[in-house]
Formats: structure tokens, C-alpha cells, sequence
């Protein structure tokens, strides 16, 4: 047993001797503290220290234990010893299975000895805690056990040691001290979510083993906290801290705030629990403390932000949820004694209850196990089944049947016997209320007639229960662990309170929970496959409904059209859709207790049509593409007889739409297919020579036309036609850039022929330049032919690069030239008129072919295409194509 303040307990010498010569050997103590520690036998010389071992420091650490009724810690040996802190990691459950182990109650009826406070209004916790009705709870088995009492939903407590223990470097204990300490909590249910707890030292309860001086000025703090605040729990309050010698003869009371977010639970009512425990520190400036632990065991407080069933002053709470909920009624009670023995009997399979059923399980029997089948609260209006029939009517209809042993009942329903109305009245189990009433159709329920006051008075205090041990209305949409399912604990205490002096207290002005409003806002429109904004809203008096948004494809619009919403749970969303037509869009609104709301609105969607441009891509190809065309590209030069693949990217927001592609490949033939993957892939083999422009189109489904793009390449012909052509020509103003005034004779030379050898490249060169004693004279030498061609009807064009006379500037030049049909060598292998030439020159340094950025060209209003390079007549020379 400790020793009470102010004594030394026999048999400590031995502890005191070795705590002073372990702190004699560390040097850890001032003199001061040595001289109180130090005994010397009358009479005798003080002994020699030993020699200094120099040992680990002390340390102090925090301890609890639970108290007898007289105020003495358990022995370790008789109770259950605590881990260390971090060693423990209990769940909301574990602590809930061990508060049912003890005992815990829920709602404790008068004669019980723990008779409730009236919650005819809201329930807050006091400015400190009521000791004279918190007597019992702390006296009681449960109240000075590891866990503390569930006195009631609303109310806890324990009782009983926490302070510190000293120990050596090898974990042996050498002192401790303890007080013994009064803890309360109360939860509320005015609106906030939040529980506030109490705890205080008993005056002159201090009790010491090894060196009291030491002991006394250690410091001990203690606070409520959160096991875990990442799931919304804060705990707040000042920490109180005290020597132990304070705690020992200051008893006032310290108050901490365990308190729930509004947003971290789950379900309609934002249901959470959360797992909070109070923790202490034991330290001095001799005895260093080890870091804080909790001490005893964590304890459940669940919270909601319930929007049904309670008057909107109550619309959040915070309850302790250690305990099995349960309602208390009386077998011997002349009060609601019939009603407590109809349902003794229903709960009983041994019994017979009606109506007749072999098997017969009804559930709600209080059987301190949450497992077992419980009973869930419903309202008036809480959601119909599928059939459009609230539960609780289905619930009366049923209990009405069977009791009149009518369908589908007849025989085995109530015998008239046992039902005399209008005296009586038709009770059933489990109750009207529930959501496991008679309409389950389960035949597991009882009816039977009871006395109308009777009958009438168990009512009132099943609803004062239901608000008392702050029940919840049980929701369709309510998922698992925010439920509150309950139980009802039939007992033989007595009660001889009439039946008439049952009162039914007022609602204290409960309103009734109103459907949301909702509106889907304006008719809208917008195209296919852009984000049309939607302007819907919705209320709710109560509180946020959730919301979701639908869509439906109206009469005429395409199959396989479809539409995605930005956030469909959003009042205020966009919607896209991948085809035009008219769409219907609904906005549902629901409040969890009411049945569903809606409003639509229209929304028109437009064609887009498609556009020969690259897709949506980061890859290179697609930037390669600017026109859209990806393959062949510009100038690309084939053979003739080889095959030229176009491949053409489009793009079109209607995702749903179709589409067929048009190529047209300038040689007289023209191509239409169906589209697949957003391309257009065609392959085409050209048989003669020439600069052909490739256009390619898209249509849509819908009507919708892409712009054509084009792309120009180069065939050739090796076993075609050589060409010569020298001579000069009229050079226009504006033909040279740099000089736009320039003009004057200009000369041209191009000679070039494919040999067998070699097919694939021309032999021959070219040359244009200004005379010398122009006034803007240049000449450009080109080197080897890049390609040449010759057309069947006598136009000539060739590619090379040069350099500009004077300069290390490179040049890329093609020169065009017509045959005129005069002298021409082949009959139909000319054209009419005089010879032509055109030269184009540009930088090799804005690209491998002009593109308009050019440094000189005869004829600059002219294409590229040789079929379109309209040349200038020449003054003087010839063209002349060889033909083999």
C-alpha cells in the first residue's frame, strides 16, 4: 500500500540508501538534496559513499492506476497492465467493446441510481462539473476502472492515480508519487460539435515512496488530445501544470475541448468519431521526464450535424460513444409495465407473440454486443420503399393487419381475445418508428393490445429517448458506420408511477424538414464539343442537398452521341457533348430525408465543322504539319511509276460525327472515302512528270465543310526529256526585293538530263545573272541539279543551289522555261507561243523551297507549280527539249 503525505513507509531504508548512492556516485543532486536523503544510526560516524560507478542518470515517468473504493491503486498483479504508449494502438471499436466488458450503460431509468438530467433543452456542458451527481458515476467499478464510466450518452467519468515514477539506469523502480485525480467529460447537443472535459487532483491524496523532497517539487502537466488529427478531431485547452506538492492541496478543476470538424464525418449528417485520451508528464530539474504518455485508455466521442429528428437548436452534437445505445423499460412498472412485458415476450423465441411464425427472430434485444441485429430510428417521412410507401406507414399498415388478423395473417394474426379496443390499442415490437417494423414483411414482429394510457406513456418516453440518447433517423443514404442502431433492455426495477403522470414534453419548436428547391436555370446552347455553362441552383433550409446532374438526348439526334459534365455533382457545371442536337438536362437535388427534387432545361448544341489541321498532339509529326497534311511533304520529289501516300490530319469536336475525305491529286484524278481515326490516308501513283498540288477536303455527317489544304510535289521522269535552254529576258521592276525599282535585261542558262547510270540524279547546271554595267548587277552559279523535270507537253523545270557571286551567301534557285511548238522536236510536246523562262532565287537559309521570303524572281505574282509559273517571254536564246 503507498504511504499517505507527510510519512516515510517502513521498509524504505533500503530503497533510500540506494537512491543516495547512485546519486552520490553521479554527482546529479545539489548538497541540499543529499543532506535530506542522508541517515545516520545515532551515535555512529557517517559511512564512507561508495566509489562512483558513474551509473545512467534517474528518470521520472509518468503512471496511472486504477484506484480501490478507498482509494488505493489496484496491485498490478490483479489488474491488466498498460502497454507503453506507442506500443498501443487502440480503434474507436476496441475501446467500445471494452467499455460494453465493464458494464456501461446508456440511458439508466429512475430507480437505477443513476436517474438522467432532464433534456427538455439543449444540453452544454457546465461551467465545471456537478461532483454531488457525478458521486456515484465515480464510486462506481466502472468509474475507477482503466477506461472510466459512460454514465449516461452525455456524461462520463473516472477516477483515479496518476504521477510519476522514479527509475535507475537499469528500470528498477526507486521511488514514486501519485495523487489521486477526478476526471468528467460532457457532450453536447446545442449546435457544436464538441465535448468538453474536467479533470481535478483530490486534496491531500498525494502519496510517496523514496525521497519526498524530490518528489514534492516535480512538476506534472496534464492534457486532453486527439489520438489522430488527421480525421478532423482538435483538442484545445491550457495544459495545467503543478508541482506535485500543488496537486496535492490545490483540487480546482481544468477544462480541455475535444471538438469535431463540421466536414470530417461521413453520411447526410457528416457523422465522425474520433478516439481522444487524457496524458500526463512527469519532470524536474533533478529527475529529467520522459516524453508525455496517455494514461489509462482512449475513449469514443461521436459527432454529427443531424438535420432530422431533432429541433434545429440541436442540429449538431457530440455524444460518447463507448457504450451500447439502449433504451430501458420495466417489466414491473405500473407505468409502461405492459408494454415492457409485450416486448420481454416478443424478444423471447421461447414465447409465443403474434403473428404465428415457426423460427421467429425479432431483433433490438440488448444483448451488450453490437454485432447483433439492432434497431434503426425512422420518421413519418423518412423515404419510401420502391412500392412509393413511407416505412412508417408500411409499418402501421402491417401492425394494423395482424392485428385484426387480416391479410395476409388471418388465422395466425392476434386472436380477438387479446385485442379489446377501444380500451386497448394495438402495441407492436419493434416499434412503429423503425426501420424493422412490421413492413418488412419478414413476419418478425409482434403485435399485441395494451392499454391505451399504458400504451401511450411508453410512447413518450421511447421519443424522449430517442432525443435523450441523441438517437439518429436512420437515411437510405446513410452509410454503414454513420448508423446508430439501438436496443431495448428489459429489467425488473421497480416503478409505481401511474401511467397518467407521463407527460409529453413539446417539441420546443422541432420544424419540419422541407423539400429542397431546385432550379436547372435558363435554356442554353453552345457547340459540339465546346463547354456549355449551365446556371443551375439549389437550397435547402435545412442544410446543403446533394445534387447531381443528367442529361438526355433529344428526338433527331445522332446514335452514339454523348455528353460529360465538368462536375456533375456541381450546382453551377458546364456540359459537353460530342454531337449537335437538343439536349434535355436535369439538376436533382436531395436533402436525405425528403424524396428527391428536379428541374430541366434545354440545351441546344451546334455543328462544328471539321478542320484539315493537325490533332491535338505533343509528337513531332503533328508539328511537322502545320497545314495538317503530314505526309507527303512540301516539294517532296518521287519517281514517276512510285507510289505517293498522302496522309492528312483533321480535327472536329463532334466527337460522334462522321466524316468523308475528297482528294483531288492534279493529274485528273479525284478521290472520295470514308474517314476512320481522324485522317485521311490515300496512296496514288503518278505516270508522267510534273509539279502536281495535292488539295484534300473533309465533310461531316452534319453538312459541315473543312477548308481544303494543299501540298505540292515533284515527279519526275528519267527516261523523259533533256532540256538546254539559253538566253536572256525583259527582268520586271519589282522582281528583286532589295531593289524594288531594279530593271533590266537578265540572263539565264540551264542544261540537265538523267543518264542511265544514274536515274535518280540530273546531270547539268545553271546560271542566272545580270549583265555587267546594270546597275544592279548579281550572278549566281549554281552547282549540281538537285531534280529535273520535263513535262510530256514541253514546260521545263530544275532545281540547284549557288552562290552569289562576290559572297559565301547560298542560294537556292529554280528556273521554269516553256518550249514554244515553233521548232519544237516532238509534235504536241510544246506550248503555243514564244520560249519562256522564269528564274526564282531565294535564301537557303528561310528553307529548302520558296516560300514568298525570296531574294529574286522574274515572275513574283506567279505560282510555284509549273503548270502555274507563267514565264516571261525570252528576248534572246532558245528552250529546247531533247526527247529520247
Amino acid at each position: 500500500m503507498e504511504a499517505g503525505a507527510g510519512t516515510e513507509p517502513e521498509g524504505n531504508d533500503v530503497l533510500r540508501r540506494q537512491l543516495l548512492r547512485r546519486r552520490l556516485a553521479a554527482a546529479a543532486f545539489s548538497a541540499s538534496l543529499v543532506t535530506a536523503l542522508l541517515v545516520v544510526a545515532p551515535g555512529a560516524a557517517a559511512a564512507e559513499p561508495d566509489p562512483p560507478a558513474a551509473p545512467g542518470p534517474l528518470t521520472i515517468q509518468p503512471f496511472y492506476a486504477p484506484i480501490e473504493a478507498d482509494g488505493d491503486a489496484v496491485p498490478d498483479t490483479t489488474r491488466r497492465r498498460l502497454a507503453p504508449a506507442e506500443e498501443r494502438e487502440p480503434t474507436a471499436e476496441d475501446a467500445r467493446e471494452l467499455a460494453e466488458r465493464l458494464g456501461d450503460k446508456s440511458f439508466s431509468g429512475v430507480g437505477e441510481g443513476t436517474s438522467i438530467a432532464a433534456a427538455s433543452t439543449a444540453r452544454k456542458p457546465p461551467a465545471s462539473p456537478d461532483e454531488s451527481y457525478l458521486a456515484p458515476c465515480w464510486d462506481s467499478d466502472g468509474g475507477r476502472g482503466e477506461h472510466g464510466r459512460v454514465y449516461n450518452r452525455f456524461e462520463w467519468c473516472q477516477r483515479g492515480r496518476i504521477g510519476g515514477i522514479v527509475k535507475d539506469e537499469d528500470g528498477d523502480e526507486v521511488g514514486r508519487v501519485s495523487v489521486i485525480f477526478r476526471a468528467a467529460a460532457y457532450g453536447r447537443d446545442d449546435g457544436n460539435r464538441d465535448v468538453r472535459v474536467f479533470l481535478r487532483s483530490e486534496p491531500g491524496s498525494a502519496a510517496y515512496q523514496g525521497d519526498q523532497v524530490g518528489l514534492r517539487s516535480a512538476l506534472m502537466h496534464v492534457w486532453a488530445d486527439c489520438d489522430d488529427y488527421t480525421a478532423g478531431c482538435t483538442a484545445g485547452g491550457a495544459t495545467a501544470g503543478k508541482t506535485m506538492d500543488d496537486w496535492n492541496s490545490d483540487g480546482s478543476w481544468h477544462s480541455w475541448t475535444v471538438a469535431s470538424a463540421d466536414n470530417s464525418g461521413v453520411g447526410p449528417y457528416q457523422v465522425s468519431r474520433h478516439l481522444w485520451h487524457l496524458k500526463n508528464r512527469v519532470f524536474s530539474h533533478a529527475l529529467p521526464g520522459v516524453p508525455a504518455q496517455k494514461f489509462a485508455e482512449s475513449h469514443t466521442i461521436r459527432c454529427d450535424s443531424a438535420t432530422v429528428g431533432f429541433a434545429r437548436s440541436r442540429s449538431k452534437a457530440c455524444i460518447f460513444d463507448d457504450v451500447i445505445p439502449h433504451l430501458q423499460y420495466s417489466a414491473t412498472s405500473t407505468k409502461h409495465g405492459e408494454v415492457a412485458r409485450h416486448i420481454q415476450c416478443a424478444l423471447d423465441s421461447t414465447c409465443t407473440s403474434y403473428p404465428l411464425k415457426d423460427g421467429k427472430q425479432v431483433p433490438g434485444k440488448f444483448v451488450e454486443n453490437r454485432d447483433s441485429p439492432g434497431l434503426h430510428r425512422i420518421t413519418e417521412k423518412t423515404p419510401a420503399h420502391p412500392d412509393n410507401v413511407t416505412y412508417y406507414a408500411k409499418n402501421s399498415y402491417q401492425k394494423d393487419q395482424a392485428c385484426q388478423q387480416g391479410t395476409p395473417y388471418f388465422t395466425d394474426g392476434l386472436p380477438p381475445a387479446l385485442y379489446k379496443p377501444p380500451a386497448q390499442q394495438c402495441d407492436e415490437f419493434p416499434f412503429a418508428s423503425t426501420k424493422e417494423g412490421a413492413g418488412v414483411g419478414d413476419w418478425n414482429f409482434s403485435v399485441l393490445g395494451v392499454t391505451a394510457a399504458v400504451n401511450r406513456c411508453a410512447g413518450i418516453e421511447l421519443k424522449a429517448y430517442y432525443r435523450n440518447d441523441r438517437i439518429l433517423v436512420w437515411q437510405p443514404s446513410m452509410p454503414k458506420p454513420a448508423e446508430d442502431p439501438y436496443y431495448v433492455h428489459i429489467t425488473d426495477v421497480p416503478d409505481s408511477t401511474p401511467p397518467g403522470d407521463c407527460v409529453d414534453e413539446e417539441d420546443e419548436g422541432e420544424v419540419t424538414d422541407l423539400p429542397p428547391t431546385v432550379d436547372a436555370g435558363a435554356n442554353v446552347s453552345g457547340d459540339e464539343g465546346s463547354v456549355i455553362t449551365l446556371g443551375g441552383s439549389a437550397a435547402d433550409a435545412e442544410g446543403t442537398p446533394s445534387t447531381n446532374w443528367t442529361y438526355a438526348p433529344g428526338t433527331g439526334t445522332d446514335p452514339g452521341a454523348s455528353c460529360a459534365f465538368t462536375a456533375e455533382n456541381n450546382v453551377g457545371t458546364g456540359i459537353t457533348c460530342t454531337d449537335d442536337g437538343v439536349y434535355t438536362v436535369t439538376l436533382t437535388a436531395n436533402d436525405g430525408v425528403n424524396g428527391s427534387v428536379s428541374d430541366s432545361a434545354t440545351v441546344t448544341v451546334y455543328n462544328v465543322a471539321p478542320s484539315v489541321s493537325p490533332q491535338p498532339s505533343p509528337s513531332a509529326r503533328a508539328a511537322a504539319a502545320d497545314s495538317g497534311i503530314v505526309t507527303p511533304t512540301p516539294w517532296q520529289v518521287f519517281r514517276v511509276g512510285s507510289s505517293v501516300k498522302l496522309t492528312a490530319d483533321f480535327t472536329d469536336p463532334g466527337l460522334n460525327d462522321t466524316h468523308v475525305c475528297a482528294v483531288n491529286w492534279d493529274d485528273g484524278s479525284t478521290q472520295k472515302f470514308t474517314s476512320y481515326g481522324r485522317q485521311c490516308v490515300r496512296e496514288h501513283t503518278y505516270t508522267r512528270a510534273g509539279m502536281f498540288t495535292i488539295s484534300t477536303g473533309v465533310t461531316d455527317d452534319d453538312g459541315g465543310i473543312a477548308g481544303e489544304k494543299t501540298v505540292m510535289v515533284i515527279v519526275y521522269d528519267p527516261d523523259g526529256g533533256w532540256a538546254n535552254v539559253d538566253g536572256s529576258y525583259d527582268s520586271p521592276a519589282g522582281a528583286l526585293p532589295g531593289a524594288p525599282a531594279a530593271a533590266g535585261e537578265g540572263w539565264l542558262h540551264l542544261t540537265g538530263r538523267y543518264y542511265p547510270q544514274d536515274k535518280s540524279t540530273p546531270v547539268g547546271a545553271a546560271r542566272n545573272w545580270m549583265p555587267p554595267g546594270s546597275p544592279y548587277r548579281f550572278d549566281i552559279q549554281g552547282g549540281t541539279l538537285e531534280w529535273l523535270v520535263v513535262t510530256p507537253d514541253g514546260k521545263v523545270a530544275a532545281k540547284t543551289t549557288g552562290t552569289l557571286a562576290g559572297t559565301s551567301q547560298r542560294y537556292g534557285i529554280v528556273l521554269y522555261a516553256y518550249e514554244s511548238c515553233t521548232g519544237a522536236t516532238r509534235a504536241g510536246a510544246c506550248q503555243n507561243g514564244p520560249d519562256r523562262v522564269r528564274t526564282v532565287i531565294w535564301p537557303l537559309s528561310a528553307g529548302a523551297y520558296p516560300t514568298g521570303d525570296v531574294f529574286y524572281d522574274s515572275r513574283a505574282s506567279a505560282g510555284y507549280d509549273v503548270d502555274v509559273a507563267n514565264p516571261l517571254s525570252m528576248r534572246t536564246g532558245t528552250t529546247l527539249i531533247q526527247w529520247p
